[in-house]
């Protein structure tokens, strides 16, 4: 990711669009390509998702890995929510996963995304190998998860402009809703990057009002972690189970390396 920043130029620009939400730019150099967004100076750069050109299925950032984690358990049928499309990583990875032989998944009943950025989608379709068929809805995250009818059993939030995630996710509502459109085993896994330990406190003090289990991700070499919600245990989410599974050999054999601590509230 270092190495990205510093190839963050112009003349690794491919794409460039002025959307309501600000500049969307797209940069690619001979192994990788990769979307800023909302970048102000050249001091103040972002990356908010990376492929890999030869390998696209591949989730690269440990941090993206860990949004995979409900995979450590299987689930027969999936019907999943995922907030926030970026560069399409989450979707990529899920089909191949699927259609991969032996497949990893069983069956993906549902599975929608919701981004509020048209030109986001615009660009993860044309960069960025957004399937085709895949069901994005143009919409305020909020706003769906407030007229959601249906139910998940996987909800995964990955929702930043810049560095900075939004204002609702500290929203009482919002979690009520979360946990109306929630199976009785859903997880909910968030990517956050808290500015202060007391943003990060008073958000678990939320959560904990809804969600009777949390595991938090601390990473070596990131500033954001990831929390997992759900209303059953999770204490199998571990270095040594992440270490063991089948699934992660395939697709992500170092994440355990790269995870600093996981915390559990029960």
């Amino acid at each position: 990711m270092r190495q990205l920043k510093e190839d963050t130029v112009k003349s690794n620009l491919i794409e460039s669009q002025q959307s309501a939400y600000g500049p969307v730019c797209v940069y690619q150099n001979k192994e990788y390509r990769w979307l800023t967004l909302a970048q102000k100076t050249d001091k103040d750069i972002t990356i908010q998702g990376v492929m890999n050109l030869t390998h696209p299925e591949q989730v690269i950032v440990p941090v993206n890995q860990c949004m995979m984690l409900f995979l450590l358990k299987p689930v027969d049928t999936l019907k999943i929510l995922n907030l926030g499309l970026g560069t399409a990583g989450f979707e990529r990875i899920m089909y191949h996963l699927q259609n991969n032989t032996p497949p990893h998944i069983k069956t993906i009943n549902t599975f929608n995304t919701v981004e509020i950025n048209p030109s986001i989608a615009l660009i993860a379709a044309q960069h960025f190998k957004l399937p085709i068929k895949h069901r994005t809805y143009l919409q305020c995250a909020e706003q769906y998860i407030t007229q959601c009818s249906d139910l998940f059993n996987v909800i995964t939030i990955d929702i930043f402009s810049g560095e900075y995630h939004q204002p609702f996710l500290t929203s009482d509502s919002f979690w009520q809703n979360i946990n109306r459109c929630s199976e009785q085993n859903t997880q909910v896994i968030i990517n956050l990057n808290p500015q202060t330990g007391q943003e990060l406190q008073m958000l678990l003090v939320l959560l904990r009002q809804h969600f009777k289990c949390l595991a938090i991700i601390e990473f070596n070499e990131y500033k954001n972690i990831v929390i997992i919600l759900s209303q059953h245990t999770l204490m199998h989410i571990n270095v040594d189970e992440i270490q063991n599974s089948p699934v992660f050999m395939n697709f992500a054999p170092d994440l355990y390396k790269n995870i600093n601590s996981i915390y559990h509230i029960e």
